[in-house]
């Protein structure tokens, strides 16, 4: 089954929700009840194992914080086949976390996780980023998939993908028809 993470300050009634639901009958995920700004990670993660537990072949769309969601989730369940991560915020150890802005410091602390960018990811991993993307460095993910021998496509367009939201149902749908 496909499910689809959504970003920080987006919801499963998203844009890219709908458009993934309606064309690739993705389900998404609904992974706090809360503002986002009071989501803990650790809960979050929890909702999504909830959700996900009784499948056993699991493909996952993560967007921004959800690729994060994603790709942890992805890194403790062997279900997880596939997965495809856009424009995921990631956040390599080696980054001072006191220095972003734009998101509660507990958060982005909880998002820092070094078995990320140490221990391999047992599912198979397309990276879509966008070349004009001004919230998450691009070289994060490329750095996380050095690590987990991710592919990358890249687009030029931005963190939310406003120019090529309609094409993204496509790349999603060829890497998850393609055989490993």
């Amino acid at each position: 089954m496909i499910y689809y993470i959504h970003g920080y300050l987006s919801s499963p009634d998203g844009t890219k929700a709908i458009l993934f639901n309606d064309i690739l009958n993705a389900h998404p995920i609904k992974y706090r009840t809360c503002e986002p700004e009071y989501l803990v990670i650790k809960d979050c993660l929890q909702m999504i194992h909830k959700t996900i537990q009784d499948d056993v072949d699991v493909m996952l769309i993560g967007s921004s914080l959800g690729g994060f969601l994603a790709a942890k989730t992805a890194l403790h369940h062997r279900s997880v086949k596939k997965m495809v991560l856009l424009n995921p915020a990631l956040i390599p150890p080696p980054v001072d976390v006191s220095q972003l802005p734009d998101m509660p410091q507990r958060i982005l602390q909880d998002m820092q996780d070094n078995d990320l960018f140490t221990k391999k990811i047992q599912a198979d991993i397309l990276i879509v980023l966008g070349t004009n993307d001004m919230v998450v460095p691009n070289s994060w993910a490329i750095s996380f998939a050095t690590v987990q021998e991710a592919r990358i496509h890249f687009l030029h367009d931005d963190h939310q993908f406003s120019q090529n939201l309609t094409y993204l149902p496509q790349i999603i749908s060829e890497f998850f028809t393609q055989k490993h």
